[in-house]
């Protein structure tokens, strides 16, 4: 628990002790609610209390923060009181209701942590995917989506994208694939799949994201298809976008110059589309 709230609760306590014997009437949030508006009142102190805040000079308005959660749940900070006054009157249960708050500041914590990490995970990891991020079919016709990156690095490789497939589409089995490969002339090319992800047609952006851990460094080329169909006919409607496209391994990080001249050489547009051939 941190200090901040440690002197709330004392406040708090030493206001209710002197209103305990009063009758209170029944309070305008219910418990959930009161619990949700504790949590909004908590994170306002800890953006008050973060330095860039406190620096803000003449810009430093602490009733702005504390106003929008008071008009978040319709209240004056007088029900407020009542709220707090009336809660408190079971002190076994007011506790439960702090354990509750405390919990869920430390799960928002947590769960901020791990998006900072990840960010800056991803800050810091090459893009492997070197086209467009950004398609909108079938406005921009039907772009292929295969891809054939050479790749030496071990670790974990991702590929994710947001896709969304509006309900006119007309694509059967719309999936995203993705494999390691390594040419065997003994015994013909050698693959080792990702698990295949199946994706929906309910016209929302969702991440799509499969990955695998390097297998071995004699596979030379991660390859796969972002978008791929089941199709027989040739000509059928397709309507969907796709954006926020990336391939990466967290351990090819920007000083890996060779790995990123090599993708680059390879990428090239014109290249790509003229030798690649599934197999």
């Amino acid at each position: 628990m941190n200090k901040v709230l440690i002197i709330t609760i004392v406040a708090i306590s030493a206001f209710l002790f002197s209103c305990s014997k009063e009758k209170k009437s029944e309070p305008k949030l219910n418990e959930d609610e009161f619990i949700h508006m504790l949590i909004d009142i908590h994170i306002a102190d800890g953006t008050l209390s973060a330095q860039n805040v406190y620096r803000a000079g003449k810009n430093y308005r602490p009733s702005y923060y504390y106003n929008s959660v008071y008009e978040k749940y319709n209240l004056q900070p007088a029900e407020f009181d009542s709220c707090v006054s009336y809660y408190a009157q079971n002190t076994a249960n007011f506790t439960k209701i702090y354990d509750r708050v405390i919990d869920s500041l430390n799960r928002l914590e947590t769960k901020y942590r791990i998006d900072i990490k990840n960010a800056k995970l991803e800050q810091d990891t090459i893009n492997l995917w070197k086209r467009k991020d950004h398609y909108i079919v079938p406005k921009e016709g039907k772009p292929n989506f295969n891809f054939r990156i050479p790749i030496k690095e071990r670790g974990i490789y991702t590929v994710s994208a947001d896709i969304r497939i509006f309900k006119k589409d007309q694509t059967e089995n719309p999936k995203m694939e993705a494999y390691f490969w390594k040419k065997d002339s003994i015994n013909g090319p050698q693959k080792v799949h990702f698990d295949p992800i199946s994706i929906k047609k309910d016209s929302i952006f969702k991440t799509y994201s499969i990955q695998l851990e390097y297998p071995d460094t004699i596979y030379t080329e991660i390859r796969g298809n972002l978008f791929s169909w089941e199709n027989d006919l040739k000509v059928f409607t397709q309507e969907y976008e796709i954006k926020n496209i990336k391939i990466f391994n967290p351990e090819i990080k920007p000083d890996t110059t060779a790995i990123e001249k090599e993708i680059e050489k390879h990428l090239n547009r014109d290249r790509l589309m003229r030798d690649y051939s599934p197999e």
